[in-house]
């Protein structure tokens, strides 16, 4: 299980946003890298064109639980931005694409 924090600045989120640390699934852009803090730090991007706050909010609370699901004794920063196509993946697909990411593999 991994508990995270909040990526706060726009450095933090420029350094994460690579293509090398991406991929891309469904609507669903995930940028992962290892960091060296004490805990994984998590960001969540979703428009607000053609999703209402509700969606949008229910987008934040499933990525979180797929975050909090994950098996990793590594520290790293997640950057999630969905699409109105992502909005509407469900728990179990939102967690197979984070478990898909490359670094999460071993």
């Amino acid at each position: 299980m991994v508990s995270f924090t909040a990526l706060n600045t726009s450095e933090h989120f420029y350094n994460l946003k690579k293509e090398e640390n991406a991929i891309k699934a469904n609507g669903l852009r995930v940028y992962l890298m290892i960091n060296e803090l004490e805990t994984s730090r998590l960001g969540i991007n979703i428009s607000s064109k053609g999703t209402n706050a509700v969606n949008r909010n229910k987008f934040k609370r499933r990525i979180k639980e797929a975050v909090r699901a994950l098996e990793t004794n590594k520290n790293i920063d997640i950057y999630v931005i969905g699409s109105t196509q992502s909005s509407k993946l469900n728990l179990s697909d939102i967690s197979e694409i984070l478990k898909s990411h490359p670094l999460l593999k071993n």
